[in-house]
């Protein structure tokens, strides 16, 4: 299993895909990509407690797109496809490059043939001078308690393929962190004679009520002059998750206090600056007696509505895992 050099840092504690269009009559060169991960990504998780890293490995069935591109724009998308053991460490990729000789080739993950990444990236096509990214909760149906195996189909990486005479390899970085919430729900309900259960999160920052941080759109730039390798992004806002299942969610205040984590991808974009606010807040549905009729709430009141100033400066890393802890 691939480790990932990604510690949990507790910033706060707080209290209470398209087919590939190509050109007519351009064959194509079988080509093999070794693909690595160094530090940062993927695809099955494991997360140890006590170490604080995050555990990940190539699943046994992977894909990912090779995206060619000039001065001008993606000059070709190829879908490769590797099939091996479950859990290895680099996986070989193989497919037919349509690219061009002196085109800059990169991969994305994830593929644009697959279900994720199509929610994710939208409509890719030969030409284009960007890729958007879309909000990360389009490809995450919703955040399981306790397993981050929730992560990877939000999964953003990108890497250069850097191709010999005799070879073709990538390394893999990934374009987002993860929130590891530990969320313990106290015995005390937030309206007399209500039964709830908490089963979203919304997650936002901003600077003085201006959005900041916490990016709900990106793209990445693909042409020669002007790709950095990273995504950046084009808008800001909130983000929601549904935890669990949103009409069943077990996290509630019957039978005793309850603590749960969960595993949220996060794509940010700049630091969390010193007067800037992180918000959580928690939702979900609650009823009004016994034989009520269950209501949806965006959010409920008191301790789930967890709003925190930042006194200094916070780096948020691709990459790396970040721990909050909050009573609600």
């Amino acid at each position: 299993m691939l480790s990932i050099c990604a510690m949990v840092f507790v910033l706060f504690a707080f209290n209470a895909c398209n087919k590939e269009q190509l050109p007519a009559g351009k064959a194509g060169i079988p080509l093999t990509i070794d693909a690595t991960v160094g530090v940062q990504s993927k695809t099955a998780y494991a997360y140890d407690a006590e170490s604080g890293i995050m555990d990940v490995s190539w699943r046994e069935e992977e894909s990912i797109s090779v995206i060619s591109f000039d001065a001008s724009g993606i000059t070709a998308i190829d879908n490769f496809t590797s099939t091996g053991e479950e859990g290895r460490d680099k996986a070989e990729f193989t497919g037919t490059w349509t690219g061009n000789p002196g085109d800059r080739v990169i991969c994305l993950y994830p593929a644009l043939s697959t279900s994720a990444g199509s929610k994710l990236f939208g409509t890719v096509s030969v030409g284009d001078a960007s890729i958007a990214l879309n909000s990360l909760t389009s490809s995450v149906g919703k955040i399981v308690k306790d397993t981050p195996s929730s992560l990877a189909d939000a999964d953003v990486m990108v890497g250069d393929v850097v191709i010999s005479e005799s070879s073709a390899s990538v390394d893999l970085v990934r374009q987002i962190c993860v929130f590891r919430l530990t969320v313990t729900c106290s015995t005390t309900a937030w309206y007399d004679d209500y039964y709830e259960r908490v089963s979203t999160v919304k997650i936002s920052a901003d600077n003085a009520g201006t959005p900041a941080v916490i990016a709900t759109a990106g793209a990445l730039d693909v042409t020669t002059d002007t790709y950095t390798g990273s995504f950046a992004a084009t808008a800001y806002g909130t983000i929601k998750f549904t935890l669990n299942d949103f009409y069943s969610s077990d996290l509630n205040t019957s039978g005793g206090p309850k603590t749960q984590v969960f595993y949220a991808p996060i794509f940010s974009d700049g630091d969390l600056e010193e007067g800037y606010t992180l918000r959580f807040h928690y939702g979900g549905r609650s009823k009004e007696g016994w034989g009520a009729s269950w209501e949806s709430v965006e959010t409920f009141g008191g301790g789930c509505v967890q709003n925190k100033s930042v006194t200094e400066k916070r780096t948020l890393e691709k990459g790396k895992i970040y721990g909050f802890t909050m009573t609600i």
